[in-house]
């Protein structure tokens, strides 16, 4: 039984990490790839592309032989992969909440797209609207934002700061602003940009530029503890992570497990009603000596409102078949993954020749 969820909302919502409101950085560095075979069809390449950067692609069998003629030196990946859709005629589409990617026919299909490190931001819509109650009109775009699966984001605007807005008849264009965020739970997530001004001749926005601000981790770091005869190893620290197996005590046929984690000052802050979202992704495994692994899901955290280190409470009973071994013995041990230190980024983007109803 698992005694969180997976959003947090209650418990974890107490849980303050934080020690300073940190200012937006820059976005993470994205995963850089090569390809400098020449003439390659986009099926290699596909192919390629998903065994260096870790996420699934499938390409159409329609596009498979296609000569795509597209080469890159240390290019990111998003990068990367849109020029080979590009040369190839091919469109990218999302699939499972940004966990895979396609490539199909572009077909009649118009994509404005631009990429931004590890992030990928695509206008999916333009939609003309006239209130009449307010003798108003607007124009909204729907953005698609998604971002390399390996990248954590825990909380990511839903309407980005813009900084250049035109059209093609050199128009005096205004968005309406405003301020949210979402917490996504996959590698997606959507915004609207709404923009008052657009006249009925324009029929493109040559230049939607801004940015939009999101709260990251990197990565998921792995602590990996063993304890033979019980003994509890020195304290561990990974990418600015410290990570402590407290204790490993058994009661009758259950074991518990405490494990402290201190991260260091300035994370992010999250509000009472976010909770903590990035504790969906901290998870305890136990590996036994054939490497086999299974996952301990009963947890706790039994003073929410501390600040860091975070103490947390695991328990299973032992089960040899399950695979719930004894994690003192030899050859087995504990596995702690979490996230790597979280931070708010600031990702720029700019979209061209966007058209118009």
């Amino acid at each position: 039984m698992r005694l969180l969820p997976i959003i947090p909302l209650t418990l974890g919502a107490l849980v303050t990490l934080a020690r300073g409101e940190p200012s937006p950085r820059s976005a993470p560095v994205p995963t850089a790839v090569t390809f400098a075979r020449a003439g390659a069809s986009l099926g290699e390449i596909g192919g390629e592309l998903s065994k260096q950067s870790g996420v699934p692609i499938a390409v159409a069998p329609a596009l498979l032989k296609i000569k795509c003629g597209a080469t890159f030196d240390k290019a990111p990946f998003w990068s990367a992969l849109q020029q080979s859709a590009d040369t190839s005629g091919a469109r990218i589409v999302v699939r499972e909440g940004g966990a895979r990617v396609e490539l199909q026919p572009r077909g009649g299909s118009k994509e404005v797209v631009a990429t931004s490190g590890p992030f990928r931001v695509v206008a999916q819509g333009v939609t003309g609207r006239a209130l009449l109650d307010a003798g108003a009109t607007f124009h909204e775009v729907t953005l698609l934002v998604h971002w390399e699966p390996r990248l954590k984001v825990y909380r990511i605007d839903t309407t980005p700061r813009v900084s250049a807005l035109t059209d093609d008849r050199s128009s005096k264009l205004r968005d309406a602003g405003g301020s949210a965020q979402v917490l996504p739970s996959g590698a997606t997530a959507e915004m609207k940009v709404r923009i008052e001004g657009v006249p009925r001749k324009a029929e493109r926005l040559t230049a939607l530029a801004g940015a939009f601000h999101a709260t990251v981790a990197e990565r998921l770091l792995e602590f990996k503890f063993e304890a033979p005869g019980g003994t509890l190893p020195p304290p561990q620290k990974l990418g600015g992570v410290t990570g402590a197996l407290k204790k490993l005590q058994k009661k009758g046929n259950t074991w518990e497990v405490v494990l402290e984690l201190d991260y260091p000052p300035g994370v992010p802050v999250f509000q009472s009603f976010e909770g903590q979202p990035w504790l969906r992704d901290n998870r305890l495994r136990l590996r036994s000596p054939d490497g086999n692994f299974v996952t301990i899901d009963e947890y706790e955290i039994p003073q929410p409102d501390q600040t860091s280190p975070l103490r947390v409470i695991h328990r299973f009973d032992e089960n040899a078949k399950a695979g719930f071994g004894n994690p003192t013995g030899k050859g087995w041990a504990l596995v702690y993954e979490t996230p790597a230190p979280l931070a708010d980024v600031a990702v720029p983007f700019e979209l061209k020749d966007i058209p118009l109803p």
